[in-house]
């Protein structure tokens, strides 16, 4: 996990301004609904 979210805030890094990395351990089914998808 940790070796993913570095690599997602060094690519975000490389295109914008990062704020923030968290990660949600086990998060509510309901978190999906607010979530954009990657669709």
């Amino acid at each position: 996990m940790k070796a993913a979210t570095d690599a997602g805030a060094a690519a975000a890094q490389r295109v914008g301004e990062l704020l923030s990395v968290h990660v949600i351990p086990r998060p509510d089914g309901s978190v999906e609904t607010i979530l954009p998808s990657s669709k």
